[in-house]
């Protein structure tokens, strides 16, 4: 059996944050507050930054600090350079 793994490079933070787009449906990987590894498909509802933390608001109403998502529409976080590794889609 052969599994094709997509390794995703780190991409900029500007880079990054194009990737928030209200609206939008994507794949999101992140951490939880238990260093959880998440992945979803999720519809992006909007972007807070509430007194200097910033997170993504889901569909789900669910909100991600921005500082635990992995990646984001396949672009992986500045934040995490070594993530891409563990991740498949599979």
């Amino acid at each position: 059996m052969e599994t094709n793994l997509k390794q995703l490079e780190p991409v900029t933070e500007t880079e990054f944050r194009e990737a928030i787009v209200p609206g939008k449906f994507v794949r999101i990987e992140y951490l939880t507050d238990l260093n959880e590894f998440i992945k979803a498909d999720v519809l992006i509802r909007d972007f807070l930054n509430q007194d200097g933390a910033e997170s993504i608001k889901l569909a789900t109403g669910e909100a991600i600090p921005l500082d635990r998502v992995v990646s984001l529409d396949r672009r992986l976080s500045p934040r995490y350079p070594t993530y891409g590794n563990y991740s498949c889609d599979c």
